[in-house]
């Protein structure tokens, strides 16, 4: 199998410039409003030259790079751009899988020896985005048997490269490559595997996989193949339907934000875009869970289940609420709210509501959802929780664009497929 594994390098960022050319050469930060503090969502090639890096506050960037320009966040523009590479990408393969709003695998077993080989294929792939994207958008990619290793691979591509890593290289990558370098081990879970002895990939394939599982569970097997060079996780193409458990939106909080009212006002924003997509897909939800983080990284969190299954945020809403309420309410300084609804079904499988003010929520729910599909999500909202549009600005909240785009490639390969049914026809 040949995976690659496409990253947009400095996304953000080198869109901004692309479409400035003011802002070409100079160190830039994409964050939110320059009159509040928020933290850097993107830093330029020539920002990272001084250390400023994604997730760092806005302050503490300025602070490294006195002249560093401030660009406030444009979801709209980098949805466009992502839309137009994972196009190109489709052009090589349909097997394309978008991982996030400027990360792809691409499965390309089959198409790289029609183009030269992946090493081949990738470069040209670059140079499609140079001439359609623009010389200011840049790409690395890595190649490899599998998700996790083009994963890896990226890294030593950046930035604007491509790396290969060959089969036979793979028991050198595992020995030299620490736990906490694949995506899926974070901190917690490398503390625990360094008090067992764990350090390197090599270290957890040769660790016997039945006292991983017993240690992790079931991700505990799956930190076993990952220390083999394995990967259990396939490619999923972006016209492949996942089975959705549940639907949900979380967010870290700036500091303007963290004080009860303002984490109450993210958590209605958050129910918002919950409902919202819950309807989109036609499901309803019975399960509420939400969860809270403080200042000191102290995590709560609950669920409960209602009467009737809902795609209404107020419903969402007032059940977090009560939930919070139970456990004391919000803390004095909340970094981050999550709201999830689970146990889910389809909304025409469920009754209609009987009460005349629950179909009233329900048709104003329906005619909010039109026009947001005509004119975009900011047509229309709460004026209550216009703060919080500020600081999805703010810090690239962007959870909502991998949806997005694979919703604007379902017709796309459907001509594709009709296409291929037209030519085997003809042929």
């Amino acid at each position: 199998m040949l995976i690659l594994h496409v990253d947009m390098d400095s996304y953000f960022a080198s869109v901004e410039q692309q479409a400035n050319p003011h802002l070409r050469g100079r160190p830039i930060v994409v964050s939110g409003r320059p009159d509040i503090h928020s933290v850097v969502a993107a830093a330029s090639k020539e920002a990272k030259r001084y250390k400023i890096r994604s997730g760092m506050t806005t302050r503490d960037a300025q602070k490294l790079c006195p002249q560093v320009v401030f660009v406030p966040g444009d979801p709209d523009k980098y949805e466009t751009v992502t839309r137009r590479f994972v196009e190109i990408l489709t052009r090589y393969t349909p097997q394309v899988e978008v991982y996030s709003i400027d990360e792809v695998f691409l499965d390309v077993s089959q198409e790289a020896p029609r183009w030269g080989g992946p090493l081949a294929l990738a470069q040209r792939i670059q140079a499609d985005f140079r001439e359609e994207l623009g010389e200011w958008i840049t790409s690395s990619i890595g190649i490899a048997p599998n998700k996790m290793l083009a994963k890896l691979a990226v890294e030593r591509a950046k930035p604007g490269g491509v790396a290969w890593i060959v089969p036979e290289e793979v028991p050198a990558v595992l020995t030299e490559t620490l736990v906490d370098a694949v995506c899926g081990i974070g901190p917690r879970i490398t503390q625990r595997l360094a008090s067992m002895g764990i350090r390197t990939l090599a270290d957890l394939g040769r660790f016997p996989a039945g006292r991983l599982k017993h240690a992790f569970g079931v991700y505990g097997t799956v930190l076993s193949l990952w220390g083999q060079g394995l990967d259990p996780n396939p490619l999923l193409p972006y016209w492949q339907e996942e089975e959705v458990k549940s639907v949900g939106h979380s967010h870290a909080i700036p500091r303007v934000l963290r004080h009860p009212d303002g984490a109450r006002s993210v958590l209605l924003y958050l129910c918002d875009r919950t409902a919202r997509r819950l309807r989109a897909k036609g499901l309803v939800g019975r399960v509420i869970h939400y969860g809270l983080r403080d200042i000191r990284m102290r995590c709560t969190g609950a669920q409960r289940a209602l009467e009737v299954p809902t795609d209404n945020e107020e419903t969402i809403f007032r059940m977090a609420l009560d939930l919070i309420a139970d456990r004391g309410g919000f803390p004095a300084e909340t970094t981050l709210v999550g709201v999830r609804v689970c146990d889910l079904g389809r909304k025409l499988e469920t009754p209609r509501p009987l009460f005349p003010g629950d179909r009233r929520r329900e048709r104003l729910a329906a005619a909010l959802d039109q026009i947001r599909d005509r004119y975009g999500e900011r047509a229309v909202g709460r004026g209550s929780v216009y703060a919080c549009r500020i600081l999805t600005e703010a810090t690239g909240g962007m959870g909502r664009q991998k949806e997005i785009a694979l919703a604007h490639k379902h017709a796309e390969v459907l001509a594709y497929r009709r296409g291929a049914e037209n030519a085997e026809r003809i042929g």
